[in-house]
């Protein structure tokens, strides 16, 4: 017994619903099709009817049988098999008993389709997607259009989007690249000029060709303008989560061109590492590396200002954590230069001798003893000054002495 199709076609019976399903097995999927619920066998192969019931003639010619529950969980187990909703009851009345036309109508739609509509996405040759589009078309007397239209509002067309990695906004973009190429080319071109102003507004520089692109992605759908601002956010960022997480054809234009990374908040880190650590002390941070935490998270500052204090406090306990390191620097140099009559560099230890004594008197006169030690006129001039205020001004310098001879 043969299916009257012409294509390689089973048939099976659904006992509990009393109906006949055509199998297709074309190799990457099986369609299933519905029938008319009052068809017969003799409507659907070449059974001839000799009198006998249909369930008498159904076993007669070894068909498959089975019941609606055990038919639809086949579904759910076999990604290959595609239920296409088409009954020919529902065409017109002069097929309406025959097989053969629908099958062939069907698969003769499903390759008009792809000549129609073209294969610019995996969607127009998606056999689930085709199969519910021919459906849709005949029902609607072949105006596939209108059929294009009315599944797009159907759950069925948001799974299969969704199964084919596509979105609406892709599909309407490529369509609009086909249909209107100057609004698509304006539309690109207004992409490229905002996305330029973020790379701009970054502090880094990415390659024209990597704005070029990301433009193109986002005006074809493939990619929306948050996803382009964050490519660009990890592309000038090194470490910014979103560099992580770069698009592998976005990452090859990057590295085939020049790329230079933002420098925004590292004032910041400078800035506080001024007010809190000792200058010694600033290459052990990598202001680099703050300042990005700081860019993803401005409450990072203040995480950054507290270890700072801690760090500076473990070694200068003689101060509060809270007071600020160029008060205590200028304080400091200020006593240095009363004695010395100099201002000592940052980066004298004798500078630092002073800060950990926090004496004043203790201050003073180590400062005297390094004046004259380094032969400071200032401190000379006021040893000498002390002395004659002490013991009259017939104290005279040792220099004076030997001229006068």
């Amino acid at each position: 017994m043969k299916v009257k199709s012409d294509k390689s076609a089973q048939i099976m019976y659904i006992t509990d619903t009393k109906e006949y399903k055509i199998i297709v097995d074309v190799g990457s999927t099986i369609y299933v099709f519905d029938t008319p619920s009052d068809a017969t066998l003799s409507d659907l192969t070449d059974y001839v009817e000799t009198g006998d019931a249909e369930k008498d003639a159904i076993a007669k010619a070894g068909i498959y049988t089975t019941d609606s529950k055990t038919f639809n969980a086949g579904f759910y187990k076999n990604d290959r098999l595609v239920s296409v909703p088409l009954a020919v009851g529902q065409i017109t009345p002069a097929i309406a008993d025959d097989a053969a036309d629908i099958l062939g109508d069907f698969f003769t739609s499903t390759q008009n389709l792809v000549e129609t509509y073209g294969a610019a996405t995996t969607l127009w040759t998606d056999d689930e997607y085709l199969s519910q589009i021919a459906a849709l078309s005949a029902r609607l007397d072949g105006d596939v259009d209108e059929a294009v239209t009315t599944f797009k509002g159907t759950p069925a067309y948001g799974d299969i989007l969704s199964r084919l990695e596509l979105s609406q906004e892709m599909l309407d973009a490529q369509e609009m690249a086909k249909t209107d190429p100057i609004g698509f080319q304006n539309t690109k071109n207004e992409n490229k000029n905002y996305l330029t102003t973020i790379v701009e507004a970054s502090g880094g520089s990415i390659p024209e060709a990597a704005i070029d692109w990301l433009a193109d992605s986002v005006a074809k759908g493939a990619m929306s303008l948050s996803e382009a601002n964050r490519q660009i956010a990890g592309a000038t960022d090194p470490y910014s989560l979103n560099a992580q997480n770069l698009n592998a054809t976005f990452k090859t234009i990057l590295e085939g061109g020049e790329v230079s990374f933002t420098s925004a908040k590292e004032k910041t880190v400078q800035d506080l590492l001024d007010q809190y650590l000792p200058s010694y002390l600033h290459d052990t941070v990598n202001i680099a590396a703050e300042a990005g935490k700081i860019r993803a998270d401005a409450d990072y500052a203040d995480v950054f200002a507290s270890k700072l204090k801690k760090q500076r406090y473990s070694l200068y306990n003689m101060y509060d954590e809270d007071v600020d390191w160029n008060f205590i620097v200028t304080s400091k140099k200020q006593v240095a230069k009363n004695v010395l009559g100099i201002e000592l560099k940052e980066d004298d230890p004798v500078l630092d001798s002073i800060i950990r004594m926090n004496d004043t008197s203790k201050e003073q006169e180590y400062l005297r003893e390094i004046g004259l030690e380094r032969g400071y006129q200032k401190t000379k001039d006021d040893l000498t000054r002390a002395m004659m205020s002490t013991f009259g001004s017939g104290v005279v310098s040792s220099t004076a002495y030997v001229e006068g001879r």
